[in-house]
């Protein structure tokens, strides 16, 4: 397994460049960050040569909404634009979601209109389209479901089961789950079952503890009997580690090295 660490919630006591040299200093290999429009790509992969880190995953969705068919065409060509930088940075995962999220994760439209029936038909019609882009790219897609009770109200995909569903019937080894602990402790629990049940279909996974999304150890999640099933079930993938340091990020850092 392989630990990566979220440069968007974790080092914001100092600007974003300046976070690289942190992540590494403080042990991490590997790095995450969310959309990549509004930055500078150039810098980001010199960044990476320079501190010897790599780019484990970033956002490959933004403005537009897998599960509304109107928009398949922006969406579909969005993500295509994702995958060539995420060529151009080395990095072999991108997370997508069912909606798009604006600041701060709010998510832009609930679609209260769209049958359910219809927002998956349009979610696995782009999948499948996809599929082929990210298998001829080498990038695998990395689908997120997000808990709808505390930060995202609205979001489509907010459970685990409907999210392989989906994947199974793509049908793809390059379109996978990102299964968020934190996301998923919310809304339906049983994790260390859910991690069994779904495994050969999760590419990705995020950390953070309930309440607060902060490091682990600090909230109700057993994250230690976590890693043991885990490695339990040779998930050998990365862990990508997004939170909110409850103090500094520094300790936090220490936390989740040590688990």
């Amino acid at each position: 397994m392989k630990k990566s660490v979220c440069i968007e919630m974790l080092f914001t006591e100092v600007p974003f460049e300046d976070r690289f040299g942190l992540a590494k200093g403080s042990g991490f290999d590997y790095i995450e960050f969310w959309s990549w429009k509004e930055k500078d790509i150039q810098k980001i992969k010199e960044l990476c040569r320079v501190y010897d880190l790599k780019i484990a995953s970033f956002s490959g969705d933004q403005d537009f909404s897998m599960v509304d068919e109107n928009q398949k065409e922006d969406y579909i060509a969005f993500v295509q634009e994702s995958i060539e930088i995420a060529k151009l940075l080395d990095c072999n995962n991108l997370v997508i979601h069912s909606n798009a999220l604006g600041e701060n994760g709010v998510v832009i439209n609930h679609y209260p209109n769209i049958a359910q029936t219809n927002k998956i038909a349009a979610m696995l019609d782009v999948l499948k389209t996809l599929a082929m882009e990210a298998e001829k790219s080498n990038v695998t897609l990395v689908l997120e479901a997000l808990n709808t009770m505390v930060d995202h109200s609205g979001n489509f995909l907010a459970f685990t089961r409907e999210a392989a569903e989906l994947i199974k019937s793509v049908n793809s080894s390059y379109i996978k789950i990102l299964y968020d602990v934190y996301h998923m402790q919310i809304m339906e629990g049983n994790i260390i079952n859910t991690l069994k049940a779904y495994i050969d279909v999760i590419g990705y996974i995020h950390i953070a503890d309930v309440p607060g999304r902060h490091e682990p150890g600090t909230g109700e999640i057993n994250f230690s009997n976590i890693m043991k099933t885990l490695k339990k079930l040779k998930y050998d993938g990365i862990i990508g580690f997004e939170l909110a340091p409850l103090h500094n990020s520094t300790k936090a850092a220490r936390n989740i090295l040590a688990l």
